[in-house]
């Protein structure tokens, strides 16, 4: 789990608005892929590093790896209250 702190440090709201519509589908997982991979790195097991680092083209492909990615986004959002905020300046 990534803290409101980790996730701000990390991206802008205006990352964070992409990162929400990617969750909602109305952007492609691609957009942000590899920056999501790298933000969950620690949390990610071996297999699913091995296989993007591998071939990369695995992230659009293996969506096992992006629906945990996108489960963890989503409640890390949710636990932050960073989605209710950006919804608010829509």
């Amino acid at each position: 789990m990534k803290t409101k702190e980790q996730i701000l440090n990390t991206f802008s709201l205006d990352e964070i608005k992409i990162l929400v519509d990617i969750i909602k589908g109305d952007k492609d997982f691609d957009v942000m892929g590899d920056v999501l991979i790298d933000f969950y790195q620690d949390e990610l097991d071996d297999y699913y590093l091995n296989q993007v680092y591998d071939d990369h083209n695995i992230m659009s492909e293996d969506e096992a790896l992006v629906n945990d990615l996108l489960e963890k986004l989503q409640f890390d959002l949710e636990a932050g209250g960073l989605i209710w905020l950006n919804q608010k300046d829509r």
